[in-house]
């Protein structure tokens, strides 16, 4: 067993010791059993992609025949480092997307040509292939042993994970594999949002409609919206009409009159009264109800730092009921509140128990659909984001009750 990590920029060189470059990439057959077909030699920035079939031997260098054949790369082929490494997959054992740390190859001599071959067997999704990657697993590993602590290797056989090719804008994963539908759909949602609107589409197309409706309800309101403009009605209509009717009537929100009526004419006469009736609402401002006293954490933070961040940055606030968690790019990935705050160790980075599934309004959401959300949900307060999904403000429930107790008078 080799990992891609003990090869990378190994030394080629030919069986008259020639030398040529170094190993910069490897490229393998997308397949059930991913055959190693070739292999990328550096030399000097040259870059030069080789038949597998000239490769001796994968060791402390790596040795090919001295007449080697050049080639290019072919319909479903992929690289490891630019395809693979680093990538997130999909553990299908596990219904969970995790990250490819290092790439585990098969070496094996086929018994009737005698020819020596690879095959990628699987991936290390644990921190001891971080580290090989490092180059510093056994430091490391004396270090962690010192103080008693073992680390185990974290493997995914190549059975048990499907890999989501972003680079290349396409996804292949089977149909037949039903354990994708037990993952949950907004981490499904999370994932996809990396990629574009083609991997998306190609994606739904394998899920059962029910789930795929879950996982288009958990994504970006700008994905949402992009799907549904390309989607022909009679397809729009079918997912609006599984829809929540607010989420739907979000959607529905971003395009076009012309459009929305064409989908509406294919929903259930039901569903399409509840949607038209929040359409109908009038389009209140609520910018004069946003409230900019809120407050923002990191993913990375720990409820130590978030206390802290409460005594010195919210002593005037009048309540605070959510922490918002924003990323690099300063966009909304979560949210907690005080107790679940107060519930966990004082170390726990907060993105390991943040609520990632939202509720959210824009500055064109309708007051009343702003209120409808906040009761529905029973919110102590709603995030307003802008198009990028950058927290704006809140609505707190204080800032519309007079609101419903307008409603109650009547």
């Amino acid at each position: 067993m080799l990992y891609f990590s003990e090869l990378d920029r190994k030394k080629v060189i030919t069986n008259d010791g020639i030398f040529i470059g170094w190993l910069d990439d490897v490229i393998f057959l997308l397949d059930s059993s991913p055959k190693v077909t070739k292999i990328v030699v550096d030399f000097k920035g040259t870059k030069t992609i080789i038949n597998a079939d000239a490769i001796h031997k994968f060791n402390t260098v790596v040795r090919i025949a001295k007449f080697y054949t050049q080639a290019e790369l072919a319909e479903n082929e992929l690289y490891v480092k630019r395809n693979l490494l680093d990538k997130q997959v999909i553990d299908i054992s596990g219904n969970k997307i995790v990250r490819a740390n290092d790439v585990i190859i098969h070496e094996q001599i086929n018994l009737s040509s005698h020819n020596y071959e690879c095959y990628i067997s699987g991936v290390d999704i644990g921190l001891i292939g971080l580290l090989r990657r490092l180059h510093i697993e056994n430091a490391m590993t004396r270090i962690i042993h010192f103080f008693g602590i073992n680390m185990v290797s974290n493997f995914l056989s190549w059975a048990d994970i499907q890999p989501l090719d972003l680079v290349r804008g396409s996804i292949r994963i089977k149909k037949e594999d039903s354990k994708l539908q037990n993952m949950r759909p907004e981490d499904l949602a999370d994932h996809l949002e990396k990629t574009n609107e083609l991997n998306i589409k190609k994606f739904l197309k394998l899920l059962d409609k029910d789930f795929a409706t879950e996982v288009i309800s958990n994504l970006n309101i700008n994905y949402q919206r992009d799907l549904f403009r390309t989607w022909k009605a009679e397809k729009a209509a079918s997912i609006i009409g599984k829809m929540d009717t607010d989420i739907a009537t979000d959607i529905l929100l971003t395009l076009s009159r012309k459009k929305r009526e064409e989908i509406l004419m294919g929903v259930n006469e039901k569903k399409k009264s509840a949607i038209q009736a929040l359409l109908s609402l009038t389009r209140t401002p609520i910018s004069k109800r946003i409230s900019s006293e809120f407050l923002v954490a990191d993913p990375s933070q720990t409820p130590r730092d978030i206390f802290q961040k409460i005594r010195k940055s919210a002593s005037d606030f009048s309540s605070l009921d959510y922490i918002y968690i924003v990323n690099q790019k300063k966009q909304l990935i979560g949210a907690c509140n005080l107790h679940e705050l107060l519930m966990q160790q004082e170390d726990t980075p907060i993105y390991k128990f943040m609520s990632q599934n939202l509720i959210e309004a824009h500055l064109k959401t309708p007051l009343e659909m702003v209120v409808y959300k906040i009761v529905k949900y029973r919110l102590h307060a709603l995030p307003i984001v802008d198009s990028n999904r950058e927290l704006i403000g809140i609505i707190p429930f204080d800032n519309i009750s007079d609101i419903i107790e307008a409603k109650f008078s009547q």
